[in-house]
């Protein structure tokens, strides 16, 4: 039976990274039948019915808005019910909130991963609110005695900046990972391009996927700013955008104007994104801040060569013309000459490819980044829980 009840809690549900991660994660750590597990999801999101399905009981406070009061104490509430032993909470608003109340409720242990190396900073102009905001987690972080877990060194070192006075004793590095017993979907020459022709590609476009919400952080439109000239003189290069978001509107625009919207297609949400990674020859990631990257992660494991930018936690998985290519989000001309080679045949795409695989099944599976969340449990805990 299990011994302790870790009760996560996130801002949403939603299909992204941290909540695919999570997901993942209960589902190994459930496995071992030494923890007792519940989800809080302060809104609402798609992948619910999957946590459900683990037979992981989801409470949905069902609220919105960054500052709202209701959020506290609604959680406050739901964790006086379900008198955890570990709070972790993972985003912005579960951290800001699910602290405080596990604080107030007498939560034994809190624990916050911190998945990117900026949060509000990125999102407002206004230096107050920055400025304000920044005070007030740093005064919820010290009052709670939260430990960290961070998901790259850059996260760590964002971390140990902008918290100046935190304790980093009480900071961990752990890497993301993903899956990779799911990730030997492989397609015959003919289901390839059965598949390409549904999407009217043909088998000789050279395909690139970016994978994510049309968000500003994810960088598409300063992606196809720096390359929509490369595209005009490269016809059969072809762009899937897997995902939808704010900026949907003003990319459809952008790629009307330069002429680009028989080279680029929005696919929208999809749930056949491994099939799609497959008929690519390439995937990019032009985030113009991430802390790990699992999209990175997902298309390497599939021996897809990536493309990214030089941000975040991305360089400590990619190394240079090894395992996939890095570029400078500032650096147009390094982007430039690196697709030139890419498309004259420069690289080993495929021995690119094969090294791409290797690292994530030797650093960044699931499965060991499972074993060093129950690693840390155990120590907070001071366990005895055998193997």
């Amino acid at each position: 039976m299990p011994t302790f009840h870790i009760v996560y809690i996130i801002s949403n549900l939603e299909r992204a990274g941290a909540q695919i991660l999570l997901l993942n994660l209960v589902d190994i750590i459930k496995k071992t039948n030494k923890f007792k597990i519940s989800v809080v999801t302060i809104d609402s999101g798609y992948l619910i019915p999957a946590f459900e399905n683990m037979g992981v009981n989801v409470y949905n406070l069902a609220e919105r808005g960054l500052f709202n009061p209701k959020i506290y104490f609604k959680l406050k509430k739901v964790l006086k019910e379900l008198d955890p032993d570990i709070v972790h909470t993972h985003l912005l608003k579960a951290d800001f909130y699910g602290r405080l109340a596990a604080k107030k409720n007498g939560a034994k242990h809190i624990i916050s991963t911190c998945h990117n190396d900026s949060t509000i900073h990125k999102r407002s102009a206004n230096p107050d609110r920055k400025n304000i905001f920044d005070r007030i987690d740093n005064f919820i972080l010290d009052f709670t005695n939260s430990n960290v877990i961070c998901i790259s060194q850059k996260v760590k070192n964002y971390l140990s900046w902008r918290k100046s006075n935190l304790d980093m004793s009480r900071v961990d590095v752990i890497y993301n990972g993903i899956d990779i017993s799911k990730s030997r979907l492989k397609l015959t020459k003919s289901e390839r391009l059965k598949s390409r022709q549904s999407l009217n590609l043909s088998e000789n476009d050279f395909v690139v996927t970016i994978i994510g919400r049309l968000e500003e952080q994810k960088g598409h439109l300063k992606f196809l700013e720096n390359i929509k000239n490369f595209l005009i003189q490269n016809p059969n290069i072809k762009f899937l955008f897997i995902g939808d978001g704010s900026l949907r509107k003003e990319i459809e625009s952008f790629t009307s104007i330069h002429s680009l919207d028989k080279q680029v297609t929005l696919l929208g949400y999809r749930n056949d994104v491994d099939e799609l990674i497959e008929i690519s020859d390439l995937i990019a990631v032009p985030s113009l801040w991430e802390g790990f990257g699992l999209v990175v992660a997902e298309g390497m494991i599939k021996q897809k060569p990536v493309i990214a930018s030089r941000v975040g936690g991305i360089p400590e998985i990619i190394q240079h013309e090894h395992n996939g290519f890095l570029y400078d989000i500032e650096n147009q001309n390094e982007l430039l000459e690196t697709f030139s080679g890419i498309m004259s045949g420069q690289f080993n795409l495929k021995k690119i490819g094969d090294n791409a695989r290797q690292t994530i099944i030797e650093k960044f599976d699931i499965k060991i980044t499972a074993q060093k969340y129950i690693e840390l449990y155990r120590r907070k805990l001071k366990s005895n829980i055998q193997n």
